[in-house]
């Protein structure tokens, strides 16, 4: 089967429709960051995040485990035990008719994305949310949702896990997935790792990668989740999809299973400067494995293959297309650091 892999897309909208019409696939897995900004308007964004900042604070302080929503709620119910502050209570009300709104606003924009899948997609179609989307249940991607579940298609399982265990301030936090992996009193628990070890499926979907495998920030190191690693470690389905870590690409193979994080679709400001995106891959699964995964770039409204690498040996060969390093020579390059010497070659 054919799988066009498209991760942390950023609601880059117009580029998604193009490479529904311009492709043609078995399956579409559209994986995590589906959304980038809960508000069309840069000014309510500003003001809701500094809110949303502001009553984490406050809870602190008040040495309170709750969201900030809850928390505003209870003051405009209880002003009294918060010193009946009237700056408080208007930061509250103001804070929860912005919270509406941005949940207002996603759940618009999955319902246009419902709108392009239907209209111009030619295969069935999964999705995955990420750190940047709110809990797909209750949206019209609903029917779509990997996480936390999964499905077979051409007689291949694949199972997904969205999230990722970072807060996002620009989203609703008590309608942000929860990413259930965490150490306390020196017990570890990580729900995918439970949850893939129920599933054992052909392929994993992932937004957050597994430790070690495409999970490298600059100057801070792996971020991937150990649960996920864990079960790799004891574990070889055919193929492994991440996203979240745009700045650690590439493909490689490891004790047979094909690793691929092709990096965002859509632009995205970073601490390491806006890194504009449009990569996405092609992906050719077959019985006994990936045979062949494509790096593709959508610029300017045209699709351009960038590199074709074979997954049949027991390293991966890569073969940078004509006019492909002169197009993105960055981003060619920074695949073949990233899975140099033990995986890829350029011919």
């Amino acid at each position: 089967m054919k799988i066009v892999f498209i991760t942390d897309i950023h609601d880059a909208l117009h580029g998604l429709k193009t490479v529904l019409t311009q492709t043609q696939a078995d399956l579409y897995l559209l994986c995590g960051d589906i959304l980038y900004k809960a508000f069309y308007d840069e000014d309510k964004l500003y003001n809701f995040v500094c809110l949303q900042e502001e009553f984490w604070e406050v809870a602190r302080k008040l040495q309170k485990k709750i969201f900030p929503f809850d928390l505003a709620t209870d003051i405009l119910r209880r002003p009294a035990e918060y010193g009946k502050s009237e700056d408080l209570m208007l930061k509250a009300a103001d804070y929860r008719l912005l919270f509406n709104k941005a949940a207002k606003t996603m759940k618009e924009k999955y319902t246009l994305i419902e709108e392009l899948i239907n209209r111009y997609s030619n295969a069935s179609c999964l999705l995955l949310p990420g750190n940047y989307d709110i809990d797909l249940h209750y949206t019209a991607l609903e029917h779509r949702n990997l996480h936390h579940s999964e499905r077979i298609v051409d007689d291949f399982k694949f199972a997904g896990y969205g999230g990722a265990p970072v807060a996002t301030s620009g989203i609703p936090e008590k309608l942000a997935l929860v990413y259930h992996e965490r150490t306390a009193d020196g017990s570890f628990f990580s729900e995918p790792e439970q949850f893939f070890n129920d599933t054992e499926p052909d392929v994993l979907v992932l937004h957050n990668p597994a430790y070690g495998f495409f999970d490298r920030i600059p100057h801070v190191g792996h971020v991937g989740s150990i649960g996920i690693r864990n079960y790799l470690d004891s574990h070889r389905p055919r193929l492994v999809v991440s996203g979240h870590v745009h700045e650690d690409y590439g493909v490689r193979l490891k004790d047979g299973v094909c690793f691929v994080n092709p990096s965002n679709f859509g632009g995205v400001d970073s601490p390491f400067g806006f890194q504009p995106g449009g990569t996405f891959a092609e992906i050719m699964l077959e019985k006994d494995g990936v045979r062949q995964v494509n790096l593709m770039q959508l610029k300017e409204d045209v699709i351009h293959t960038l590199m074709e690498i074979d997954c049949t040996g027991p390293q991966v060969r890569g073969r940078i297309l004509p006019g492909a390093q002169e197009r993105t020579a960055l981003f060619l390059n920074e695949v073949l650091r990233s899975s140099a010497g033990e995986i890829l070659t350029a011919e």
